[in-house]
């Protein structure tokens, strides 16, 4: 009769800092799943404003959207006076700008339930951060690119195109302190390898 033996070592017992940063990443991901379907809302919600909104409290003009219940200033415009090419434009423009923040959080929420799960260090995650990185970089450069082509043609109103910064910083300092954890579970791991002859 044969018997198998299994030569895999045991798993090594997940260490503290393991288990917070698995505990901690579930709180990120429904951080980052409201996040993401609040910015949807709001994405969604401007679309609207755009196209179907016939009363004066919301406007926009050269300082930034105004949201009032007093009358207008003279030079913020309400949206329901806009021409159809003028709500085309900033449909467009609503659209490309939110995609970064979009893609940004899912990617964030993507990564924070991977890390919850006990996957650390792996091709997916590495994927994940470099994508996040390029939204950040879009989502700094986009508001910019979109005042140019706007200023160019004729369409700028809102001279007020960076918005979102102190929310930027905000969660990416949210997002290092659990890298620090990420990183200090990852060098335990390492150390608990070495100890193996």
């Amino acid at each position: 009769m044969a018997s198998i033996v299994d030569i895999a070592p045991p798993r090594p017992a997940p260490t503290p800092s393991f288990r917070k940063l698995r505990a901690a990443s579930r709180g990120f991901e429904l951080l980052f799943a409201i996040l993401f379907w609040a910015f949807v809302a709001l994405a969604v919600f401007s679309l609207w404003v755009l196209f179907f909104y016939r009363g004066e409290m919301i406007a926009i003009g050269p300082r930034g959207g105004l949201l009032t219940t007093d009358p207008l200033p003279a030079d913020f415009v309400p949206f329901h006076t806009w021409r159809s090419d003028q709500r085309l434009v900033y449909a467009v423009d609503v659209l490309i700008r939110a995609a970064p923040s979009l893609v940004l959080f899912w990617s964030l929420r993507s990564l924070f339930r991977l890390y919850s799960q006990g996957a650390v260090f792996t091709a997916r995650n590495a994927r994940l951060i470099q994508g996040m990185g390029l939204c950040l970089i879009a989502d700094a450069a986009l508001p910019f690119l979109c005042h140019l082509v706007l200023s160019a043609t004729g369409y700028e109103i809102d001279k007020m195109w960076a918005h979102m910064a102190a929310v930027q910083e905000l969660i990416l300092g949210a997002v290092v302190f659990v890298i620090a954890l990420v990183m200090q579970a990852g060098h335990e791991i390492e150390q608990d390898r070495e100890g193996f002859v």
